[in-house]
């Protein structure tokens, strides 16, 4: 019974501090987008992608198979926003915190 509790405890402060990301979207937001669609990409814009990718520490076999399976807009916005995203090989806060908070509960 105790085990139950326990996980039926972590399980609610997961989802207590897990990230929730919602928003409501403008109408003419949409319109816009859907009257103008994303330009394509080249090939050159692509390469350059991956030597973005390879310059944040991805190994270039695997930046260009991830590159290559984008869609035009999707390598459009990385390239937009590559400075300012995460690198993603960190443990981020939340998880960092569950794991103290499972630790001392299990000691």
């Amino acid at each position: 019974m105790k085990k139950i509790t326990l996980s039926g405890l972590l399980l609610l402060f997961w989802a207590l501090l897990a990230p929730a990301q919602a928003a409501m979207v403008p109408t003419p937001e949409l319109a816009i987008e859907s009257a103008n669609p994303p330009t394509a990409v080249t090939a050159e814009q692509r390469r350059q992608t991956v030597q973005q990718l390879i310059e944040k520490g991805v190994d270039p076999a695997e930046a260009e198979l991830r590159v290559g399976q984008m869609t035009d807009a999707q390598v459009l916005t990385l390239q937009g926003e590559i400075d300012a995203l995460p690198a993603g090989a960190g443990i981020g806060t939340t998880n960092l915190l569950l794991i103290i908070i499972v630790i001392i509960l299990l000691v």
